[in-house]
């Protein structure tokens, strides 16, 4: 299982960046649960492609690797 946090302050974009890399993963043919997208990301999932990365555009996104142990 590969596990993704998304985190950031209130209004960074997160929920938009989540969509957007659910969609990804989902068109690639990858099972993927997203925990919040039948709550409060209901309507952020509704967006389409063009839509998320317009919201992002702006957005400084860091990237990072962590390794865990089993």
């Amino acid at each position: 299982m590969i596990n993704i946090v998304i985190e950031g302050p209130e209004h960074a974009g997160k929920s938009h960046l989540i969509a957007l890399i659910g969609k990804h993963l989902r068109e690639q043919g990858l099972n993927v649960n997203i925990q919040s997208e039948y709550t409060h990301n209901a309507a952020v999932m509704e967006l389409n492609t063009t839509e998320l990365v317009e919201h992002l555009t702006e957005k400084k996104i860091i990237i990072t690797g962590l390794r865990t142990f089993s």
